[in-house]
């Protein structure tokens, strides 16, 4: 199967083109960014008035989040949701991010109430074929799928990840990897569209699609591994982000969107059965101001 990178992604508004670590992005407004501000008030006065919450949230929430209580949900890959938020495009009233950090200047306090890990998801009847994740990789008519270090922590953790695995030529493998949005990385793999894809494990879950575990020590799932996930960085448009464990946080921002973030953040039981991790000490504030 051909090798598509440059890949317009329609739901992202961006074109991959390389990066600081082989792959980067051309920044370009698409269709959902663009939409009108007026449009997005009177939309989210309607909701409000039919007592329903409006939340901006990671891709990788997209499903649960209309799970857990009354809400119309928006998702894109967190970094997005922050750049709509400053930007002055959105206005939920409560935020639910794959990084807490992504927080920082929107507001001083968040609450943790999830971890996840990396996995590399692939198509029905690919995972007898290969036992270990580095075969996968290392089969070049495979064609693999990922999703852009600029818009979402799963790209950046992806590169993070291929950098700290050792024994592979991380770069190689990211050239040859076709950029997806978050939200359509797994339906173009059940589509056939590619073979495998760099996922967290919840989203690989909720396709019900056969994945192969990475160690702790790439997979950004242990604490324990916290210094070494520190030894890995990516360079975005405007920062450095470097590794640590994944962690979900959310903020409220109105009193209805307090009420939507008590129940995400207390729904133990139907974030484990979607694949999330929930520490015994979750939900946690967590200071993000600094």
């Amino acid at each position: 199967m051909p090798n598509r990178r440059d890949v317009v992604r329609r739901g992202a508004g961006l074109f991959a083109v390389g990066s600081a670590v082989g792959v980067g992005a051309l920044a370009v407004r698409s269709d959902a960014d663009e939409t009108e501000a007026g449009r997005d008030r009177a939309s989210s006065t309607t909701e409000r008035e039919r007592g329903r919450a409006n939340v901006l949230v990671a891709g990788s929430l997209q499903k649960l989040a209309t799970e857990v209580g009354r809400a119309s949900v928006e998702a894109h890959g967190s970094v997005a949701c922050r750049r709509l938020l400053e930007d002055g495009l959105r206005n939920p009233d409560a935020v639910a991010l794959a990084d807490p950090r992504l927080f920082a200047g929107l507001t001083e306090r968040v609450t943790c109430f999830a971890t996840n890990a990396l996995v590399a998801a692939v198509r029905d009847g690919l995972a007898d074929e290969y036992d270990d994740w580095r075969d996968l990789l290392a089969d070049p008519g495979l064609s693999l799928g990922r999703t852009d270090p600029d818009r979402d922590p799963l790209g950046y953790r992806t590169v993070m990840a291929l950098r700290l695995a050792g024994g592979i030529d991380a770069e190689e493998v990211l050239a040859r990897t076709s950029v997806f949005p978050e939200t359509g990385l797994l339906r173009t793999l059940e589509s056939g569209g590619i073979d495998a894809a760099f996922a967290y494990r919840n989203m690989a879950v909720e396709h019900d699609l056969p994945h192969l575990a990475l160690p702790d020590r790439i997979d950004f799932s242990n604490p324990e591994f916290a210094d070494e996930y520190a030894e890995a960085s990516v360079e975005l448009e405007n920062r450095t982000v470097t590794g640590a464990p994944i962690r979900y946080a959310a903020n409220a921002r109105t009193p209805r969107g307090e009420e939507w973030v008590r129940k995400l953040t207390s729904a133990t039981e139907t974030l484990e059965d979607a694949g999330f991790g929930v520490p015994e000490s979750y939900p946690r504030q967590r200071d993000v101001s600094g």
